[in-house]
């Protein structure tokens, strides 16, 4: 999330999550920050609604029903093995198994706002770090949020009140979002140009381009329409003569 912070909690206790998420928000609200909370009453939850795992951090309790914190640990590292996991729990005896799935922080109930806080500030620092190169766009999907590498997106195209993004494993996410608002929250936006009213390409994705249509390198063809000709092939041109390590002329 650009400028801030979504994060994952699975508890199963109200009163727990209302605590936490109201910590989470005065801390943003503090450092003029966004901060989503996503909150999951359960592992089984967790799992149905995320085959991947579009967060900045997880935080989980540990007793929870049926499946417990730990072994929903162990199942997202069996698919993420980046993603920052911290355990809010009344558990002590479990500090082992934190350690075993490379837990961050291990914070003991009843959760503070200075250890949260300070866990949260961490989690900060570290996203800042990242560069460019890693930005994602955040997305909510059929309630579901999801995390998109900029990089992996091939273009977007409209289709009635939705916004298709085409992801580079021919996977497609839709979100009920004009095309506008999408391309305003990306990040890196000298990737991305409208060639129509209705689509944006990532230039790093376009084989070659005519005054009627551009053709990707998996042989997909786009329409371009004859008033964004000239500024999709300029930016075109800038963008590999920019790769190649030359000037524009």
């Amino acid at each position: 999330m650009k400028n801030g912070i979504c994060i994952a909690y699975c508890e199963d206790e109200t009163a727990q999550a209302d605590l936490v998420c109201a910590m989470i928000e005065k801390w943003a609200e503090e450092r003029n920050r966004m901060a989503q909370v996503v909150l999951f009453e359960s592992a089984e939850e967790f799992l149905f609604k995320n085959e991947v795992y579009p967060y900045d951090a997880v935080f989980l309790d540990i007793a929870l029903k049926q499946m417990n914190g730990v072994e929903l640990a162990r199942t997202i590292r069996n698919i993420d093995q980046k993603i920052p996991i911290a355990f809010l729990t009344a558990d002590r005896e479990f500090a082992l198994e934190g350690y075993e799935v490379r837990a961050i922080r291990y914070l003991l109930k009843p959760i503070t706002a200075e250890k949260l806080w300070e866990l949260l500030n961490g989690l900060l620092a570290d996203m800042e770090e990242r560069t460019e190169d890693a930005a994602c766009i955040t997305v909510e999907e059929k309630g579901v949020i999801r995390r998109v590498d900029e990089d992996r997106l091939c273009y977007l195209d409209v289709l009635g009140h939705y916004t298709q993004l085409h992801l580079s494993d021919a996977s497609v996410i839709r979100v009920k979002e004009s095309l506008g608002t999408v391309l305003a929250r990306i990040h890196r936006k000298e990737l991305f140009v409208k060639c129509h009213r209705s689509y944006a390409v990532n230039l790093s994705y376009i084989e070659k381009i005519s005054r009627a249509e551009c053709t990707l390198a998996d042989g997909e063809v786009l329409p371009v329409s004859r008033n964004s000709y000239q500024e999709l092939n300029e930016r075109f041109i800038q963008h590999y003569l920019h790769d190649a390590g030359q000037n524009p002329v």
